[in-house]
């Protein structure tokens, strides 16, 4: 263990883990305004919806977004590292449910995305952060699946049974 110790010790010294730290940093706080923002977004489709059980989900989804921003926060912290700002986001008007939902499927799918291109960069350093966005990746596959049952339930196109 003090071997351990006396590297990061050397690492310190000579700057050598500071990209590392600096790339979880920066990957860590446009992490925190995308799910920001998204709770955001949920919250206000949420208003819109004209199905309650839809309105109650996008509430609960957004909820979670918010751990999400508190628990990236504390890492943000815990690498000495000040909080984004977040600028509000304020969401258009649509025509129905569909086109909401629709809308939050493809932003969770773009943040599934970004979340898999940063943890290579961040992986060897970082584990603790890695297991963080391994379980904001394992919220986001649940968020997909529900987003993509409200839409099924919501398609404008889709036939009912008379």
């Amino acid at each position: 263990m003090a071997l351990k110790k006396s590297w990061s010790e050397c690492r310190s010294l000579f700057g050598l883990g500071d990209e590392a730290r600096g790339t979880a940093v920066s990957s860590l706080r446009h992490r925190y305004v995308r799910e920001k923002q998204q709770a955001m977004r949920y919250n206000q489709h949420a208003e819109r919806m004209h199905y309650p059980q839809f309105r109650d989900a996008l509430v609960r989804i957004a909820a979670e977004e918010e751990r999400h921003a508190l628990m990236i926060a504390e890492k943000i912290k815990a690498l000495g590292a000040e909080l984004p700002e977040v600028i509000p986001i304020r969401v258009a008007k649509e025509s129905n449910s569909w086109h909401y939902l629709r809308t939050d499927l493809e932003e969770e799918q773009r943040c599934a995305e970004e979340l898999h291109e940063d943890r290579p960069a961040i992986s060897g350093e970082f584990p603790d952060v890695v297991e963080l966005i391994e379980s904001i990746e394992e919220d986001g596959k649940k968020h997909r699946a529900q987003l993509r049952d409200m839409i099924a339930r919501s398609d404008p196109q889709a036939l009912w049974p008379a």
